[in-house]
């Protein structure tokens, strides 16, 4: 997963069109003050380890908004920051997960919706610490010893 977080004064997005791959968007335009924006790239290789992608890009999220000292985020599902992207339903729950995961973390959180053309507004407040991207990625499966060693086969020889 790409993360590309701004600090910003507001993020505001009006909807434009639909793709086939909406989601269903009650509202046509939202905006948030005083915000962590969040735009968010759901890679292919995310789908694999879905919930530690989401649960890892949570944390980070989190830190970076404690850190500029902001309680509301605004996660922007944004394609493109990845040439190799997940599936489009999948990119959808795991960024809808992702909100939930944040909410739950007692932030104020709005999310536009995945499949959309939207137009947004942004100010960035422009201080040090405003903008940093981020890579999220799964933890390697790891390989235990005696799973290499059953494959090696070893000969041994003596020489005197």
């Amino acid at each position: 997963m790409k993360l590309l977080l701004l600090h910003s004064d507001y993020l505001e997005y009006e909807l434009k069109d639909k793709t086939k791959f909406a989601e269903k968007a009650d509202v046509k335009k939202e905006r948030l003050e005083e915000c962590l924006a969040a735009f968010v790239t759901v890679e292919k290789k995310d789908e694999l380890s879905a919930q530690e992608v989401v649960v890892k890009a949570a944390e980070e999220i989190e830190n970076i908004a404690n850190t500029v000292k902001t309680k509301s985020i605004f996660v922007y599902p944004y394609a493109h920051l990845s040439s190799s992207l997940a599936t489009p339903s999948m990119a959808t729950e795991i960024v809808k997960d992702l909100a939930q995961q944040l909410s739950e973390r007692k932030f104020t959180v709005l999310k536009a919706p995945f499949g959309w053309y939207k137009a947004f507004k942004i100010s960035c407040k422009g201080h040090a610490l405003s903008e940093s991207s981020r890579e999220i990625t799964a933890e390697p499966e790891k390989i235990k010893r005696e799973e290499v060693l059953k494959g090696i086969k070893g000969e041994y020889y003596i020489l005197t």
